[in-house]
């Protein structure tokens, strides 16, 4: 018996075809959820970046804030200082001040002789001052004028003016500051018009009342000088 040989007559191709079609659907909706599921995880993982940024970002926001509260603090702090350092400099500027004015009037008040009393000093400059008073004659003038190096606080005095009224001599003298006085850098701020009232001045006398600055009690500020020898 001679064998058949056996055809298949289905269309196998197209078989095939459909099979790779499909294979390659499955395989395109396979990669299209990968890829799905790879943006999702891309997004979580920046939402989740962005969120940490921000609650850095907030953090760091919060401690600028803080900083600057603190600096502002600090700024108060120096202003403060630096207002009680002024304020402290100005009182020992005072304190230099009345101790210079009691001890140019101090010493003048010291050598000024019997029948010589002063009206009023009026700084010229930080060094030069002129002392205006009445005496009861010219020759206490000259004594006054005499004595007045041996203060050590006052060099040579000059005579500026005098003039007789009623019965005293009314005279004006400059005198300058002695270089070896240890006079405060301070001393040229002294008020620079001391006067002495009318009323409270008498003969062999000095006593002051100086403009701006602290009160000198009058135990201090006012003496009785002693006659000249």
């Amino acid at each position: 018996m001679i064998p058949l040989i056996q055809l298949n007559m289905l269309p196998y191709r197209e078989e095939q075809d459909k099979q790779k079609k499909a294979q390659f659907a499955r395989l395109m909706v396979f990669s299209g959820l990968v890829g799905v599921g790879l943006l999702v995880l891309t997004y979580v993982s920046l939402s989740g970046m962005i969120l940490n940024q921000e609650s850095r970002n907030q953090q760091l926001t919060a401690g600028i804030e803080q900083l600057n509260i603190q600096i502002k603090e600090v700024e108060t702090l120096e202003a403060e200082k630096r207002d009680f350092l002024a304020r402290k400099a100005k009182v020992e500027e005072l304190e230099n001040k009345r101790f210079e004015a009691a001890r140019m009037i101090d010493s003048l008040n010291t050598v000024a002789p019997e029948g010589v009393y002063l009206t009023g000093i009026k700084a010229k400059d930080v060094s030069t001052y002129t002392l205006s008073g009445k005496a009861t004659s010219d020759s206490k003038i000259a004594d006054f004028m005499r004595v007045i190096p041996s203060t050590n606080v006052f060099g040579q005095p000059s005579l500026d003016s005098i003039n007789k009224v009623d019965s005293v001599q009314e005279f004006e003298l400059t005198v300058a500051v002695s270089a070896s006085a240890p006079m405060n850098s301070d001393s040229a701020n002294v008020a620079p018009v001391v006067m002495l009232p009318e009323s409270a001045s008498t003969a062999g006398n000095v006593s002051a009342s100086v403009p701006n600055m602290p009160v000198v009690p009058a135990s201090s500020a006012t003496a009785t000088s002693s006659p000249a020898n």
